[in-house]
């Protein structure tokens, strides 16, 4: 299988509108003193830490503030109003979808004096939607264990979710609560990135890894609008974003079968250990272009990977490639290990057996045909007589060989035009390379 997969993306946002679905949330809280009285007209700042961007409101006459369609990231929250002391709320984490709330409270003093609290967000959110599900941010993703065969899949991080199970009677992929397994929406930075080939497959066309995410979030039921498409569960991805200092990551990961012992089921077969070699080098890097302004980040891994695994495929037995069927004259013909077997572990047959030659019995004797003894003999022997019809038919088993190759790179550039707009713009190009999968 081989793709080659390309995406530009771009989101504007205003203090009120984003085009790009299921990737901002709201900040929202009431300004009060200390007696409990609601305080109008004081000035709200709302900063992110990580790129210094922010955005100014007023309280209304109610004392109520918001901030709408906000990115996701640590913010500080200030609130300044003459005769008050300013109060400031650093550290306080917005989440994808999750309305923060941040109340203040003002004590009487002047401007010059700070009464500082960190992370004074709600724990508890009473005024939030029911989406039913988990958000993993960035330092979660980067340290859980999904270091697995397909290049640190951050999509494996949906079957931790109550209700997802992978797999199911009828085979396919992974399902949530009992929902087809082709009901799935991913989306990254609120764009489409669904792997439209093998729905349910529980991968997408960009094989985003943890060091490009900024947050993850599974929605297993009870989605609001703005999570839409399908009617199974939902996972949103956000790309990181650069900040105002400059930082990055180098990774390599390596994986030999060197590092392992063979497997028990190889072992009773007499196969040799499993050959699985995984190298995957990648790195991250981000920072300003211009402080409090425009920032980047950049990402790329790549991955290399070899293994083989345990395949049986049904063969004609020596007798059977010469055109003589045999049958077995006390039943239907079984493999050795049932429970009436017509042939021993070597494919001896250890019942009384009635042979029918094909070429032989031919009124127009044409004998076997050349082309297809040809295809014929170039499959091999058998070498497991457990499985077939136990005289005519046998298995093979043998190491199957997959070789896959993937390059993904994604770039992304922040930009505040104002306190009220903002923008950025997405990169992403993918390709993928598996020959032999044993799927197709």
């Amino acid at each position: 299988m081989r793709k080659l997969v390309l995406v530009v993306a771009m989101l504007a946002l205003s203090s009120a509108l984003s085009f790009a679905q299921g990737t901002t949330s709201r900040v929202a809280g009431t300004v009060t003193d200390k007696s409990g009285g609601v305080i109008p007209g004081a000035t709200v700042t709302l900063s992110n830490e990580s790129t210094g961007v922010a955005f100014t409101t007023v309280s209304n006459d109610t004392g109520n503030y918001a901030f709408d369609a906000v990115q996701i990231g640590p913010y500080t929250v200030a609130v300044e109003l003459q005769g008050f002391k300013r109060f400031s709320s650093a550290g306080n984490a917005v989440r994808i979808g999750e309305p923060t709330t941040v109340n203040a409270t003002l004590e009487t003093g002047g401007l010059s004096e700070t009464v500082e609290v960190r992370s004074s967000a709600q724990v508890v959110q009473t005024n939030t939607s029911g989406n039913l599900g988990s958000t993993f941010d960035q330092r979660t993703i980067e340290s859980l264990p999904i270091l697995g065969g397909r290049g640190r899949n951050p999509l494996d991080l949906v079957l931790t979710q109550p209700g997802v199970v992978s797999g199911a009677n009828t085979g396919g992929g992974v399902h949530v609560n009992g929902a087809r397994d082709r009901s799935w929406n991913f989306t990254l930075d609120g764009i489409d990135t669904n792997e439209s080939s093998a729905g349910g497959s529980n991968f997408s066309p960009l094989r985003t890894n943890p060091d490009a995410l900024a947050e993850f979030k599974i929605l297993t039921g009870n989605q609001t609008a703005e999570f839409g498409r399908n009617s199974g569960g939902q996972v949103a991805m956000v790309t990181r974003t650069g900040g105002n200092k400059f930082a990055g990551t180098v990774y390599y990961f390596d994986r030999r079968p060197e590092y392992n012992a063979n497997e028990w089921e190889f072992n009773i077969d007499g196969l040799p250990k499993r050959q699985f070699t995984q190298q995957m080098p990648g790195f991250s890097f981000g920072g300003p272009i211009r402080r409090n302004k425009t920032s980047f980040f950049v990402n790329g891994q790549v991955l290399r990977a070899e293994q083989s695994s345990e395949v049986t495929r049904t063969v004609y037995t020596a007798q059977a490639r010469q055109g003589n069927f045999r049958f077995s004259q006390t039943g239907r013909n079984q493999p050795a290990g049932s429970t009436a077997p017509s042939i021993d572990a070597s494919g001896n047959p250890i019942v009384a057996v009635t042979t029918y030659n094909v070429a032989a019995n031919d009124p127009g004797a044409r004998g076997l045909d050349p082309t297809i003894m040809g295809l014929i003999g170039q499959t091999p022997l058998p070498n497991n007589f457990t499985t077939g019809d136990g005289l005519n038919t046998a298995g093979f088993t043998f190491s199957a060989f997959e070789q896959e190759r993937q390059a993904d790179f994604v770039t992304k550039i922040d930009h505040s035009f104002n306190a009220g707009n903002s923008a950025f713009i997405r990169y992403s190009k993918g390709y993928q390379n598996t020959n032999c999968d044993q799927v197709n």
